[in-house]
């Protein structure tokens, strides 16, 4: 028996995860009511995958330590980030342009009125990522593949075009 739960403990800390995601800021991606989601923790450590930009990810919040986000990945080390943000109530948009250091991500909510995100608090450090969102298990009429997708707005420019 405790050969059973050293092994569940290690699965849970180094290699998939179940995950609860409420709010409101990964809508639509995510339901406000909260989503059950498989999350693979260390992954790069695993399978050399790199994090990419339009991956879901589940992060140390910058604000509060004690909690955890879900937010999507919309720049890397060294791009260079179309940020819009409102200028009060007409909610006029303008943009602001932020190079993302290396080693950090630029996160977002896909609910971006709804959200607390890079836009407030900058770029995160990539060791406070803790892993990637897989897979949906619950509801089960929503069960699926969590898609890498930027929807339909293009905000990042990499480096190299940047600097072009």
């Amino acid at each position: 028996m405790v050969r059973i739960a050293v092994v569940i403990t290690a699965v849970k800390t180094h290699v998939v995860d179940l995950t609860l995601c409420v709010g409101p800021s990964m809508m639509p991606t995510f339901n406000p009511k909260g989503d059950v989601v498989v999350v693979a923790k260390r992954e790069r450590a695993w399978t050399g995958r790199p994090t990419r930009r339009g991956d879901v990810v589940l992060a140390t919040s910058p604000t509060n330590p004690t909690q955890l986000v879900f937010k999507r990945v919309v720049g890397l080390g060294g791009d260079v980030v179309d940020v819009p943000h409102s200028n009060g109530r007409n909610f006029r948009l303008t943009t602001r342009r932020v190079r993302v250091p290396p080693g950090s991500v630029w996160l977002q909510g896909d609910n971006a009125r709804n959200s607390t995100d890079s836009r407030d608090y900058g770029p995160v450090p990539e060791e406070m990522l803790l892993g990637r969102a897989l897979v949906r298990v619950w509801p089960l009429t929503a069960f699926g593949v969590v898609e890498n997708s930027m929807r339909d707005t293009v905000l990042v420019r990499d480096g190299s075009a940047a600097a072009a």
